[in-house]
């Protein structure tokens, strides 16, 4: 009945660190797609202000790829 309870209590908590990842993951998402939507505010057919719209996607790029799994420095 113990090694039952444990390896319950072990799926669970790999459970809960799968949806803490994809948690961290949505976050990076939602702010990328804020960055991506403050750089395109003067709208998708308006002349490029200063590099506003490739800034914003560059910036998108790089907060999602630090939240990709496997990074060196988590």
């Amino acid at each position: 009945m113990r090694e039952v309870a444990e390896s319950e209590s072990a799926a669970i908590a790999a459970i809960d660190k799968r949806v803490r990842l994809l948690e961290v993951r949505v976050e990076a998402i939602a702010e990328a797609v804020g960055v991506l939507a403050r750089g395109l505010a003067g709208g998708p057919m308006a002349e490029p202000e200063d590099g506003r719209p490739v800034e914003a996607a560059r910036r998108a790029r790089e907060l999602l790829l630090l939240a990709k799994p496997g990074r060196r420095d988590e």
